[in-house]
C-alpha cells in the first residue's frame, strides 16, 4: 500500500498483534504464494481483518468504522457508480454539512477521495474499514440495488393473490428469499404454514420477524423445493427429515441446515443458515466479556492442560467463542485438531475434521484417535452423550487442553451435566479447569439512541439505581425500525480453582460451589447483563427478555 513508511509487519508487531515466529512463518508462506503481508495473515487467521483496519487507521490518522454494524443507505449508493465504488474499494456511508462519509479499505491510496469528489462533486471524509467486510458489503448491497429482490418477492404475491394457480419460478424464488435473509443478516429461515398463508419469518439478532407472506397455494411448491435441493424424500411428509444444501451469494458460501416437521397445515421448514468463513473478523476481545471476565478467559485458554467448557442454548455464539479463543493459542508451535458438526469455521493454521456418523466417525471416536495424533489442544464441537463426556474427561487429563461446548444454562450447572454424563466428581476435579457460560443480549441501535427512563419494576428487579441515565433505541432504517442492531455477550466465568476442585471433588451441593465461587470473584448473568445496562450498550427489556 502506498504512503506507509513503516513495513505493515512491524506496525503489527509493535502493537502486539503477531509475534516474530508468526511474521517470519508469513514471510515464508508468501515466497509460495506470493500473496501481500496483509493478505496471508488475514488467510492464516494470524490477525483478524477488523485488527488490520484497526492498525492501518492509526497509522494514517482516521477514525475506525466498524462496517458490520451499518446499512448503507440505497440513495446514496446511486451516487457512487458500482464500478467505481469495487475499484477503490469505497463505500458511501452517510452525508453530512455538504460532505460525503465513505468507508475505504486502502486509507493511503490518493485516488480514492479524488474519485469520489469528481462523481458526487461532494467533498469526502475518509474512514477506514476491514477490507474483507467493506468488500462484501459493496458487492452485496450494490447487488440488492440492481436487483430489488424484495419488490421481486412481492410481486410473485401480488400474482398468486389474483390467481393462486399462477406460474411462479420456485427455485428462483427460494433463491431470492435466502438473498433476502442474508441481507437481513438472519440466522435462521422458517417457512410456516397456516389456514390460509405461508409465513416466512427470519430469526434476526436473535429474535423471530416476520418478513414475508404468501398464499397458502404456493406452500407445497416452496415446501418440495427445498426438500429436493436438501437430498430429503419428498414423498415422505408425515414424519420429520433432516437435511443439508449449500448456497452461494456472491461468492459468500453458506451451509445451510434444513429441518421439517409436520403440522395441522403442512410441513414446518426451519433452514439455519452458515457462513463458511464466519469467523474471519472475531476475536475474543470482540464476544462482549467485562474486562475482569476476559482476564479469567485469557488465562483459561492459555492453560496447557485440562477441561475448558463453554455452555448455553442453542445460538448463544459458543461455537464462536471458542474459534476466537483458538486466535489466542500459538498455532505455530502446538498442534491443535478439531472435530466438528459440520465445520462451521474454516481456520488454515489448525486441523479440522467433521463427524461423520455412517463412517463410524464420531465425537467420541475421534478423540480416541487425535490421542495417538500427538496433540497439544483438541476441540470437540460438542459434548453431547456419555462417551464422548468420558473420553474428553481422559484426554484432560492426560496433559491436552480440551475444548468443546455443552448445553446447560449456568456455568454451575454445567458440574451437575458432567456427573448427569458419568464422570465421577473425583475424575471431574482432577479434569475441568473452567466454565464458561454465555447468552446473547442485542446492542441499542447507535444511529436512534435516545435516554428514555425505564420502568421501575424492572429496575427494582436488576437492582438498578433510578438516579442514571439509561438509554434505548426508538427504531431508524439503519436498524430496520427494531431499535436494536448487533448483540453481545453476557457471560458467567467459572476458574475451577483449588478450592473449587475440592468442593467437586467432593460431590458438594451445587449451591456451595457457587458461595466458594463468589467469594473468588465469580459474577453471574444478571451482574453482566447490569453492566451492559449501565453502560448504554443495551436496555434493561432486553435484559429481561433474556434473563426473565
Amino acid at each position: 500500500m502506498s504512503g506507509i513508511q513503516i513495513p505493515l509487519g512491524e506496525l503489527l508487531s509493535s502493537r502486539g498483534l503477531i509475534t516474530q515466529e508468526q511474521k517470519e512463518f508469513v514471510l515464508q508462506e508468501q515466497k509460495a504464494t506470493g500473496e501481500r503481508m496483509g493478505e496471508t495473515l488475514i488467510r492464516l487467521g494470524f490477525v483478524t481483518d477488523s485488527d488490520l483496519a484497526r492498525v492501518l487507521a492509526e497509522q494514517s490518522n482516521m477514525k475506525f468504522f466498524d462496517i458490520r454494524s451499518f446499512n448503507p443507505d440505497i440513495d446514496l449508493l446511486t451516487l457512487l457508480p458500482y464500478m467505481v465504488a469495487k475499484k477503490h474499494s469505497v463505500l458511501p456511508l452517510f452525508e453530512k454539512e455538504g460532505k460525503l462519509h465513505v468507508a475505504v479499505a486502502d486509507p493511503f491510496d490518493p485516488a480514492v477521495g479524488e474519485a469520489v469528489f469528481r462523481i458526487t462533486g461532494k467533498n469526502p471524509v475518509l474512514y477506514v474499514a476491514a477490507a474483507n467486510e467493506l468488500n462484501k458489503l459493496i458487492e452485496r448491497h450494490y447487488y440488492m440495488l440492481e436487483h430489488p429482490v424484495e419488490k421481486e418477492i412481492e410481486k410473485v404475491v401480488n400474482n398468486l393473490r389474483h390467481n393462486p394457480d399462477a406460474e411462479v419460478e420456485v427455485g428462483g424464488l427460494v433463491d431470492n428469499l435466502f438473498r433476502s435473509a442474508i441481507t437481513f443478516r438472519a440466522t435462521d429461515m422458517h417457512i410456516s404454514p397456516s389456514d390460509l398463508s405461508t409465513r416466512v419469518l427470519f430469526r434476526i439478532d436473535g429474535v423471530m420477524r416476520l418478513a414475508h407472506v404468501f398464499p397458502s397455494a404456493l406452500h407445497p411448491r416452496l415446501t418440495t423445493n427445498i426438500k429436493v435441493r436438501s437430498n430429503m424424500d419428498i414423498s415422505e411428509q408425515r414424519r420429520p427429515q433432516d437435511g443439508r444444501m449449500s448456497f452461494d451469494f456472491l461468492g459468500d458460501f453458506f451451509d445451510v441446515r434444513v429441518s421439517s416437521l409436520r403440522t395441522n397445515h403442512g410441513e414446518n421448514i426451519v433452514m439455519r443458515l452458515l457462513p463458511s468463513k464466519g469467523s474471519s473478523s472475531f476475536s475474543i476481545n470482540d464476544v462482549g466479556f467485562e474486562e475482569n471476565d476476559l482476564h479469567k478467559v485469557h488465562q483459561l485458554f492459555q492453560r496447557p492442560f485440562g477441561m475448558v467448557l463453554v455452555t448455553g442454548p442453542t445460538g448463544s455464539g459458543k461455537t464462536t467463542t471458542l474459534y476466537a479463543s483458538l486466535r489466542e493459542q500459538d498455532y505455530i508451535g502446538k498442534n491443535i485438531l478439531t472435530v466438528e458438526d459440520p465445520i462451521e469455521y474454516e481456520f488454515l493454521m489448525i486441523r479440522q475434521t467433521q463427524v461423520n456418523e455412517k463412517a463410524d466417525y464420531t465425537f467420541s471416536s475421534a478423540i480416541r484417535t487425535f490421542l495417538r495424533q500427538d496433540p497439544d489442544i483438541i476441540l470437540v464441537g460438542e459434548i453431547r452423550d456419555e462417551e464422548t463426556a468420558i473420553m474428553a474427561t481422559r484426554a484432560a487429563l492426560t496433559g491436552h487442553l480440551l475444548l468443546s461446548t455443552l448445553h446447560t444454562n449456568t456455568a454451575i450447572g454445567a458440574i451437575a451435566r458432567l456427573k448427569d454424563l458419568g464422570i465421577t466428581p473425583f475424575l471431574l476435579s482432577s479434569a475441568i479447569a473452567g466454565i464458561i457460560s454465555q447468552r446473547l443480549v442485542r446492542l441499542i441501535c447507535p444511529h436512534c439512541k435516545e435516554k428514555y427512563t425505564p420502568p421501575k419494576k424492572l429496575l427494582e428487579l436488576y437492582q438498578l439505581p433510578e438516579d442514571h441515565t439509561y438509554w434505548h433505541s426508538k427504531g431508524c432504517p439503519q436498524c430496520r425500525n427494531s431499535g436494536y442492531y448487533g448483540r453481545t455477550a453476557i457471560s458467567e466465568v467459572l476458574v475451577c480453582s483449588k478450592d473449587i476442585c475440592h468442593l467437586i471433588g467432593e460431590d458438594a451441593p451445587l449451591k456451595n460451589i457457587e458461595e466458594k465461587a463468589r467469594e473468588n470473584g465469580f459474577n453471574d448473568f444478571i451482574s453482566s447483563g447490569r453492566t451492559k445496562v449501565l453502560k448504554g450498550l443495551t436496555d434493561v427489556e432486553e435484559l429481561y427478555r433474556v434473563l426473565g
